[in-house]
């Protein structure tokens, strides 16, 4: 069994092997910290990884939300963390990619539209 602490997955993401890089931000041990950390990695697949961790808060997806990449905005609007403003970005982005897995998470979860559409009228309002 692996028990990396957040010390090491931290120094892991200074490593120059992305390899290392990534699989200190898919660690199961990782920390909102961590993520937050490999959310600021100059290698997209590192800030992927961090975007797809179970371990990823709401605050850590809305950051991944802002990533310039879409790939790394699906996998946080694809995450089971996602939260009601998370999934608002998504439907907003400008990839239809990025959007259908917040439009899926909504169908399977009707409380979860509801929210969504709260949200949405009160930031119109």
């Amino acid at each position: 069994m692996d028990t990396k602490t957040e010390k090491e997955l931290l120094e892991a993401l200074k490593d120059g092997d992305v390899d290392v890089r990534i699989n200190a931000a898919r660690h199961l041990n990782a920390t909102p910290e961590v993520l937050l950390r490999a959310l600021k990695d100059k290698n997209d697949r590192v800030r992927w990884r961090a975007a797809d961790n179970p371990n990823a808060t709401p605050e850590v997806l809305l950051v991944a939300m802002r990533d310039k990449h879409g790939w790394v905005r699906r996998e946080a609007a694809k995450n089971p963390n996602a939260t009601p403003e998370v999934l608002l970005l998504a439907l907003k982005d400008k990839y239809e990619w990025v959007r259908n897995p917040a439009k899926e998470a909504m169908e399977k979860n009707p409380l979860l539209s509801l929210q969504v559409a709260a949200l949405q009228a009160q930031t119109t309002s």
